[in-house]
């Protein structure tokens, strides 16, 4: 029931969207294959690093302990019972099944547009809006050292015997709802500027995924609600701008020098996806 209450504003926000988004030019976007390939693996590098340096950079107690009655309220209203169902779930769908179709679908929109080349730099723009709203996310939860709720839940004993304890204060905010919805807007704003006809398809099914697996972060009692709205946000917002930036038009007034770029020739489209 929660679900369904919360799919309502995602559709409506992404029929407005798909509204408002002006017909675009299949060339339109402008990449510069040294700048934004540099510029990806280089976030996303110093991201995965945090990562495996998680024991020593996340925080041992809390920062932020207490929850809210808001809060606390959606976390006893969605949690699952089998909060391990959950968390893969959200796993399946945040880190595979939504980033596969953004990717999938805009590659064979642009083959269909012969253009092949296309696709690949199509995607590395959603690679590099994953990268840059995952590594603000990753830099946030140190700073904020929030609880997870499941762990706000245990005696304080337990605390130190959970599976992974560097991951007990890093709740705020939720990295899979801020990387799903990076690859939802991302990939879905990519496709609107390029006039893909599946850009509508995009906004809705990615919306709707990335929701679901806000959603699934509760109830898997990994996130709180306010960790999940944030995530959001914070992911749509890169994940809309990152594209948005790489416009021709923003680029119209530069100068020859200025306006040069190296075409992403790479053939067949690569992953520069990355599994964290």
């Amino acid at each position: 029931m929660g679900f369904r209450r919360l799919s309502a504003p995602v559709l409506l926000a992404s029929a407005l969207a798909v509204a408002a988004a002006p017909a675009a030019r299949a060339d339109e976007l402008r990449i510069d294959l040294g700048w934004d390939l540099g510029l990806t693996l280089g976030v996303g590098g110093a991201w995965i690093l945090t990562e495996t340096l998680k024991g020593y950079l996340a925080p041992d107690t809390c920062r932020w302990c207490e929850g809210n009655a808001f809060d606390d309220g959606v976390r006893g209203a969605l949690r699952w019972d089998d909060i391990a169902a959950a968390d893969a779930t959200s796993y399946v769908l945040g880190f595979a099944l939504l980033p596969a179709l953004m990717l999938g679908v805009n590659a064979a929109s642009a083959r269909d547009a012969g253009a092949a080349v296309q696709g690949a730099e199509d995607l590395l723009l959603v690679a590099e809006a994953i990268a840059f709203a995952s590594a603000l996310n990753q830099t946030t939860k140190f700073l904020v050292g929030r609880e997870r709720p499941f762990v706000h839940a245990l005696d304080e004993e337990d605390k130190l015997r959970t599976d992974h304890p560097s991951d007990n204060n890093l709740s705020f905010f939720s990295g899979h709802t801020t990387l799903a919805f990076a690859a939802a807007v991302s990939g879905a704003t990519v496709a609107t500027l390029r006039g893909y006809d599946t850009a509508p398809y995009l906004w809705v099914i990615g919306g709707l995924m990335a929701l679901g697996t806000g959603y699934l972060r509760i109830a898997a009692d990994r996130h709180y609600l306010s960790d999940v709205l944030v995530g959001a946000a914070v992911g749509a917002l890169v994940g809309w701008a990152v594209p948005w930036l790489h416009r021709a038009s923003l680029w119209d007034d530069a100068g020859p020098e200025e306006t040069e770029r190296t075409s992403l020739a790479l053939g067949p489209p690569l992953s520069f996806g990355m599994v964290f």
